[in-house]
């Protein structure tokens, strides 16, 4: 095995690092940390308030035994989620319309944030199906992770030097990203179509990655989400690829307990987000 220096080595070789003497670079850092203990410990530990029926990272059906504070429509407030998202990603990308490096890629960083919370509020305002409430607590804290992480994400891939960029890695990473999008969507058009009109209840979803996994929908993400850190090339945008995964892994074991509790018939073989392996 490479000792860890060689490691260090090669990851700032391929990635830019933080400057860890800036306030703003230390603040984020230590976000992408604590929402990594939160989002892998939470419900191992029983945080209060943190955990999937807690509150704060509570939302769809997971947040039927949330009791306090005040509710939104679900559509409202799932849509609150990702919107602010995508007004951020916006007006960042107008702010450097004259100021980026030439051959940057900060400006396809941002319309990828765009591409990325604009079909998640599409999907929110015309594909998904809702019913009952969602906390506003969980709308506004998970609305500031996500603005944050898209913040973050744009600003840091404008730190970037030109001349450090694997010219493969921008084709690969828009692949990767563009697969992501296609098979999220695909999937939530499978969850929105699961049931004919008229149907009521939970049903065993079916088709695609759901014959092979309780949440394919979050395996696309994944995929995404790893096409920003392979365009951006910035070490952050890696840490945010980690803490989602950490967070949607949590989710989709949740989905298989829940699938396995409540859905007759359910497939005993199926893993919990990546096909074959967990």
């Amino acid at each position: 095995t490479h000792p860890p220096t060689h490691r260090a080595n090669t990851m700032k070789l391929f990635f830019a690092m933080p400057d860890l003497s800036n306030p703003l670079d230390i603040s984020i850092v230590t976000l992408v940390v604590a929402f990594l203990l939160i989002a892998g410990l939470a419900n191992r530990v029983d945080l209060p308030f943190l955990t999937r029926g807690g509150g704060l990272l509570s939302y769809s059906k997971f947040a039927k035994d949330v009791t306090f504070g005040i509710f939104l429509p679900s559509r409202l407030g799932m849509l609150t989620l990702y919107f602010p998202s995508v007004m951020i990603a916006y007006v960042m990308l107008q702010g450097m319309q004259d100021e980026a490096p030439i051959g940057s890629r900060q400006p396809l960083v941002a319309q990828m944030m765009i591409a990325h919370f604009g079909k998640r509020s599409l999907e929110c305002l015309l594909l998904h199906k809702y019913s009952g409430s969602m906390p506003l607590a969980s709308s506004l804290f998970i609305t500031s992770l996500y603005s944050t992480e898209t913040f973050a994400a744009v600003h840091y891939a404008g730190l970037v030097e030109v001349s450090s960029y694997v010219s493969w890695w921008l084709p690969a990473g828009l692949a990767l990203f563009g697969v992501g999008l296609a098979g999220n969507f695909y999937h939530h058009w499978l969850l929105a179509t699961l049931r004919k009109p008229g149907e009521k209840g939970y049903k065993v979803p079916r088709g695609g990655g759901f014959e092979y996994v309780a949440a394919p929908h979050y395996f696309f993400e994944l995929v995404g989400w790893l096409g920003v850190a392979v365009v951006s090339q910035h070490i952050l945008c890696v840490g945010f690829f980690v803490a989602m995964a950490t967070y949607l892994t949590d989710r989709a074991m949740a989905q298989s307990e829940w699938n396995n509790r409540k859905l007759d018939n359910y497939p005993k073989a199926r893993k919990h987000i990546v096909p074959f392996v967990f």
